[in-house]
């Protein structure tokens, strides 16, 4: 229990407040304390106290004060708690407040209940147990949200590898291939072919080369004679050339000299010829068939020369190197083999070989023929390394034929070929190639290590929402039947219906329907429509009090440690209609039974006095909160039964030195008229008026007396003076605080007021 505030310095009203006389608190403890005089400040103490925030003692700092806030406390234990510094020597948590920030932050705002207030009342329902479970899926929720950002910060570094039209879980997925170069190349090339399709169909293929083939009738042209020589013309000429020297050009220089002899006459010394035998021998000899033999062989060495002449050389050279050049252009398109010719730097030297070899071989055969040629080895070596070209040739052709194939075949793809498709599975095929390098491959492991991780806080948080499902269930049933219970007993217009909960916007939040005249009306918002029946328009002032406090016992009874509870109530009747005063006594005495022990704050003497009457004398102390000079409040004992005989007297001397003189604080002058007027009523008729009837109630009950009350005569004027006075009452005007007060209005009404009371003639 709270034993008593030994001192509170620079935090509001208490400037330098220091415990004097019997301010001992006891299990019921009455405050009594004007408005502004430090009520809602003790409050803020004592939840700064239970909840261990120090900021909210350090916010009320008093203004101008040079001095930090510094408060002591003290236990019924002995124990001294203390602030200082900016922080208390200890917690204690077994506190529990009803004021406006409870209100305000659990229940409603101004008129409105928004998202806030359904997740605090959700944990205000759920209890220690419950706001542990709340707190721990909060924390995964929290988790989880670090862990998404985790993912989406390590996504957006992959995101610049995943191709257009692929998400990141597919480009993950990708499977690795070993082959994917050479398959990006032949995309490639097949993207480069479709995007030039009509330059390709005009694009020539290679050319094959034409092989030579070496005259066949070589070798029998070689081995050819004459068989109508005779054989001694033959010797004679062949004797001739020998004595003469001529082997080398002897049979050329003579068949050519027979075609000058003319009418016998020898062309070099102009002699008769006539009857020469020699000559005889020559013209046998050099026959029309060695004439022709002669031309065969001029024939075959123009053949020679056009089968591996130099000209044929250039033509395979030129085709080498126009086919060398294609395949550099095709192979930006497909897969094109470069033809091999392995005796390509030889061809010149091969052909020229075999040509001079076969010239050579030609020139022997004029020179003698008569008799047959045999190859040389000159020549044998020549031919054989010519037919090892033309086989390379053929090898060569094939492969242009192989490529030529590849070729034509590109070609038809290219012209039926969508580039726009090609382009994106070129695409995916680098997004593919990309996905297994190694900035990205760690990337796409860390993603599936945190994806790993979140799935495990997922699978906690479920369990955990569940136990919390399952324990919310089981008490807000309970909850919803013990606040109906209560605003039953507090006599109450209104239920509501049973609480329900929903983690709708993350953090679980609990709501709940308002039942009139046996309809449901929503919460709503403060964007409700004002045409709109909810809570803002459907309860009125004290409605929304009553439902506050119903809340707030229904908690408290549903607290497991609420015998070791100090529960502390700031104006728990505020704004309540005067019929509700009885019933939120009985359920504050009825809380101080099962509770350690009991504070009340109030304005309302009536409402505590009433309180009073309620608790044993032994249970009970009256403590006020009293002006000290201007700035300073301190707290001292307080006569309550004193209290309420004198105010009668005090508050019409107020009314009197402000009608006569004008002095006083006209908003609390005003506050003094009602009171005067339920006292004189209640003093006229103590039977018909109690303590707990307000100027209101005495207003109706005259109003709706069978037979003319006694006080018919000043109804009116009783009547028009309460609703002057509302006017200025914060709990029945919101601007109340900000109406304006005229000085010759307030005159009129406080010159009415003693005249009904009798004291103005």
């Amino acid at each position: 229990m709270l034993q008593r505030i030994i001192s509170i310095k620079s935090v509001g009203r208490f400037k330098n407040y220091a415990a004097v006389g019997d301010v001992t608190f006891r299990r019921f403890t009455i405050i009594f304390a004007e408005n502004a005089r430090g009520k809602t400040t003790l409050c803020a103490i004592l939840r700064s106290l239970f909840t261990n925030n120090p900021d909210l003692v350090i916010g009320r700092a008093t203004l101008g004060s040079a001095v930090p806030p510094e408060i002591q406390l003290l236990t019924s234990a002995g124990r001294i708690i203390t602030f200082r510094n900016g922080t208390w020597s200890a917690a204690c948590p077994s506190i529990a407040v009803f004021d406006g920030t409870y209100v305000s932050e659990n229940v409603y705002a101004g008129d409105v209940v928004d998202t806030d207030h359904r997740r605090n009342l959700y944990r205000v329902i759920i209890g220690a147990e419950g706001v542990t479970l709340a707190a721990r899926v909060t924390e995964l929720d929290e988790l989880i949200r670090a862990k998404n950002s985790q993912i989406r910060e390590n996504r957006a570094k992959m995101q610049p590898h995943v191709p257009e039209g692929m998400n990141v879980d597919a480009f993950i997925a990708v499977p690795e291939d070993p082959e994917i170069d050479a398959i990006i190349a032949a995309k490639n090339q097949e993207l480069q072919a479709a995007r030039q399709a009509v330059q390709l169909q005009q694009r020539a293929a290679l050319a094959p080369l034409e092989v030579p083939v070496f005259p066949a009738s070589f070798a029998q042209l070689l081995a050819k004679t004459f068989e109508n020589v005779a054989a001694d013309a033959e010797r004679r000429v062949s004797e001739q050339i020998a004595r003469h020297g001529m082997q080398a050009r002897g049979e050329t220089w003579l068949t050519e000299g027979l075609q000058y002899i003319r009418e016998d006459s020898c062309p070099f010394c102009n002699q008769s010829l006539a009857g020469v035998g020699l000559i005889r021998d020559y013209r046998s000899f050099f026959s029309r068939e060695y004439h022709a033999l002669r031309d065969e062989v001029a024939a075959l060495k123009r053949q020679v020369d056009g089968t591996v002449g130099e000209r044929v050389v250039a033509i395979i050279d030129q085709a080498v190197l126009q086919n060398t050049h294609a395949v550099e252009f095709w192979r930006q398109f497909c897969d094109v083999g470069v033809p091999a010719l392995p005796e390509v730097d030889r061809v010149g030297e091969i052909l020229g070989s075999l040509r001079q070899a076969a010239q050579s071989l030609l020139d022997v055969k004029v020179g003698t023929p008569l008799d047959p040629v045999p190859p040389d080895e000159r020549y044998t070596q020549a031919l054989a390394a010519f037919e090892s070209l033309r086989t390379s040739f053929g090898a060569y052709n094939e492969a242009v034929a192989t490529a030529n194939a590849a070729i034509a075949n590109r070609k038809r793809q290219a012209q039926a070929a969508n580039v726009r498709e090609l382009e994106a599975c070129l695409a995916r095929l680098k997004g593919q190639q990309a996905r297994h390098t190694g900035e990205v491959r760690v990337l796409c492991d860390t993603d599936g290590i945190l994806q790993s991780e979140k799935t495990g806080l997922d699978i906690d948080k479920a369990v955990v929402r569940q136990r919390l499902d399952e324990h919310t269930q089981q008490v807000i049933t309970q909850y919803g039947q013990r606040i109906n219970w209560y605003l039953e007993r507090i006599n109450a217009g209104f239920r509501i219906t049973t609480p329900t909960h929903t983690y709708r916007g993350g953090s679980p939040s609990t709501s709940y329907q308002i039942i009139i005249n046996q309809n449901a009306v929503d919460l709503g918002d403060s964007q409700t429509a004002a045409d709109r029946p909810s809570f803002k328009n459907t309860l009125s002032a004290g409605d929304r009090s009553t439902l506050a406090l119903a809340f707030f016992l229904a908690q408290l009874e549903q607290d497991p440690s609420r015998a070791s509870k100090i529960v502390v109530f700031d104006d728990p009747f505020t704004s309540m209609d005067s019929f509700r005063r009885n019933h939120t006594v009985h359920q504050i005495r009825r809380c101080g039974e099962t509770c350690a022990q009991v504070v009340v704050l109030s304005h309302e003497v009536g409402f505590l006095h009433l309180l009073w009457e309620r608790i044993s004398q032994a249970d009970r102390k009256a403590l006020c909160m009293a002006r000290v000079g201007e700035e300073n409040t301190t707290i001292v004992e307080w006569d309550i039964e004193k209290a309420v005989r004198v105010r009668y007297h005090a508050d019409l001397d107020t009314l009197q030195l402000f009608f006569s003189l004008g002095e006083g604080d006209k908003r609390d002058v005003i506050q003094k008229i009602r009171p005067v007027l339920e006292t004189y009523c209640r003093n006229l008729y103590p039977k018909q008026f109690g303590e707990q009837e307000q100027l209101g109630d005495i207003i109706r009950i005259i109003r709706d007396a069978e037979a003319p009350h006694p006080l018919h005569a000043i109804f009116d004027d009783l009547d028009e003076l309460n609703m002057y006075c509302r006017r200025y009452h914060h709990g029945e005007n919101q601007n109340a605080a900000t109406e304006v007060v005229d000085d010759t209005e307030l005159q009129g009404y406080i010159k009415r007021t003693l005249k009904l009371v009798g004291c103005l003639g």
